[in-house]
């Protein structure tokens, strides 16, 4: 049951730090904070949704073929890897990261241009 323990802590993890860390002004989480919690964030939603899908596949795979349990479980991992691999690029190589990427969408283009004319030239 070591599995579903870590899933659990997993969840309370991203259901309490990611709004907490998103609500953070941009000084803060620029740099390695916000680098940091962005790997974090990478590796936690893709052990998470891997978890999550393995509990699918062996629930649900058995019941059309036991033969299917294997190809699911590597699928599931295959997709798990691939979403790490994903979400560790944009964390470590975006601007701000991953919370950079989710505060792009909700401000919209227009805003993000006008907080660019508001920053002094370095």
């Amino acid at each position: 049951m070591f599995g579903t323990h870590l899933h659990h802590k997993m969840t309370t993890f991203l259901a309490i730090a990611t709004p907490i860390v998103f609500a953070l002004p941009d000084s803060i989480t620029d740099g390695l904070i916000g680098q940091g919690f962005s790997f974090m964030l990478a590796a936690n939603v893709s052990a998470h949704s891997w978890v999550g899908l393995n509990y699918v596949a062996v629930d649900y795979a058995p019941k059309i073929s036991q033969a299917l349990l294997g190809p699911a479980r590597l699928l599931v991992a295959g997709l798990g890897l691939i979403t790490f691999v994903g979400l560790s690029k944009i964390a470590l190589f975006s601007p701000q990261g991953i919370i950079g990427v989710v505060k792009g969408v909700w401000r919209g283009p227009k805003q993000i241009e006008s907080e660019k004319t508001l920053q002094p030239e370095e």
